[in-house]
């Protein structure tokens, strides 16, 4: 009896790894079906075969329909790689020709002009980079003129020291901190210059520069410009906005006055002042300015110094599609010219301050027609202007703007207090995001100014007056 209990569980524990539950496979099943896989693995094995040979002979025959598209002789060849290697390349630019046909009773001018300018960044990494922009001047067509009006207009070596400190050094793009009253680099005031700064939510943003707009001769140590300016900009909310800053410029002797003979020694011009943003609502916008200026005789050429202040105040509102500026500007002036005096009457150079286009100047009206657009002074003079811009948005591709602006206030020697009167309507069309196209009209009567930035020059004989009528357009693309 025990020997075949023993033979029982003997038997029982053989087969008991075999033993299957109610409705599971058997062995035998289970072995059926993975024969049945590998034979459903080994037929597609030979379709994927059958597909490489099948791509194999295409690509022979496509190389010997299109020899210039099979792969070279000899060794392989590595892509070309940018030397040195650069993080990020970028290609900014505008691209614009203006075109005019302006009246006067002295003159009709008639007009197309191009200008191109174009960027290349190098981006190296996080710390360094580098920005140079060309620039064709606004031709003439023909192509020897373009040729000869080529030039590099900014050319920046950039690098981040880190903890929110940076510099730049090179011909570098300059803009004042009072919405280019001063002197502004959308109107070529792009000296060689070396830069630090230092952004801190906290503290605000700092700028110290040194900037060469004249280097004179190189054997005369005091017949230079060197403008040195230390500025300062924070953010106290959204809302409101202080900006603080000094700039001292040594200028050379009878630098803006050529007749007085060569120079031997510099003379200061400052310009010191704040402006404040403060927007009490989303749609609407105040800015108040007050600079004041010092300019030494000996660069002038006067009896006496040049000194005086300036007060700016601008209230922009919108209205839905709709947009309403305002605009009021004083600088005190003198008789002789000894008044209130903004850098870039010395530098020869200009802004897009005002809102008019001919009196001030507009991007579509920068042009050929722009010898009797006056500065915020009017050359030390004095001016006070008034200026309205309305402007209603159509669509996202169509706008049109409406200023007006009366000039008055000044007190030259011998000339009428009234500078004059500006109308300009504008309609622009965006065709693209990076292209738009500008038509417009303005009318300006024009008596006593001086001419803001080439020739320092009154426009007219005491007593002369003229009206200037000018129709414009613009096609220009940004990017």
């Amino acid at each position: 009896m025990a020997r075949g209990l023993a033979v029982f569980l003997a038997v029982l524990f053989l087969f008991a790894p075999f033993a299957r539950a109610a409705g599971e496979p058997s062995l035998i099943e289970v072995l059926s079906e993975i024969k049945a896989l590998k034979a459903e693995l080994r037929k597609k094995d030979r379709e994927i075969e059958a597909l490489r040979r099948e791509l194999s002979e295409l690509k022979s025959r496509l190389a010997e329909k299109e020899p210039s598209f099979a792969a070279p002789s000899g060794p392989e060849k590595k892509a070309p790689e940018i030397s040195p290697p650069v993080k990020r390349i970028a290609f900014g630019g505008q691209y614009r020709i203006n075109s005019y046909s302006v009246h006067t009773h002295r003159k009709t001018l008639n007009a197309s002009r191009l200008r191109i300018r174009q960027n290349l960044d190098l981006v190296f990494d996080s710390r360094f980079r580098t920005h140079l922009q060309v620039e064709l001047g606004h031709t003439h067509a023909n192509l020897t003129t373009t040729e000869k009006r080529l030039k590099v207009r900014h050319a920046v070596l950039s690098y981040a020291f880190g903890d929110g400190f940076s510099a730049e050094a090179g011909i570098l793009p300059l803009s004042d901190r009072a919405r280019d009253m001063l002197y502004s680099a959308d109107w070529d005031y792009n000296p060689l210059a070396l830069a630090f700064y230092y952004r801190s939510k906290r503290l605000g943003n700092f700028r110290l520069f040194a900037a060469e707009l004249d280097e004179g001769e190189e054997d005369l140590a005091h017949d230079d410009f060197v403008h040195y300016e230390l500025d300062w900009e924070r953010e106290f909310s959204p809302a409101l906005k202080l900006s603080l800053f000094a700039l001292y410029a040594e200028v050379a002797e009878n630098y803006a006055n050529p007749a007085g003979g060569p120079s031997e020694h510099t003379r200061p011009h400052l310009n010191y002042g704040g402006m404040l943003t403060w927007k009490p609502r989303k749609d609407f916008t105040l800015r108040a300015a007050l600079i004041e200026s010092f300019t030494d005789r000996e660069i002038l050429g006067t009896a006496d110094d040049a000194s005086g202040w300036l007060l700016c105040l601008e209230a922009e509102k919108t209205f839905g599609p709709a947009a309403l500026s305002l605009l009021f500007t004083h600088a005190s002036g003198d008789q002789d010219g000894e008044g209130f005096l903004p850098l870039m009457v010395l530098s020869g150079t200009y802004g897009y301050w005002g809102y008019t286009g001919i009196l001030t100047v507009q991007g579509p009206t920068d042009t050929g027609f722009d010898d009797t657009a006056v500065n915020v002074s009017n050359n030390g003079y004095g001016l006070t202007t008034l200026q309205a811009r309305l402007s209603y948005d159509f669509s996202e591709r169509l706008r049109i703007s409406l200023s007006t602006g009366w000039f008055g206030d000044t007190e030259a020697r011998g000339r009428d207090s009234t500078v004059g009167y500006d109308f300009l309507g504008m309609l622009t069309l965006r065709l693209h995001r990076y292209l738009t196209l500008d038509l417009g009209l303005d009318f300006a009567h024009l008596e006593d100014s001086v001419n803001g930035y080439a020739s320092r020059s009154f426009n007219f004989n005491p007593g002369d007056e003229e009206d200037k009528l000018a129709l414009f357009s613009r096609l220009q693309a940004e990017f």
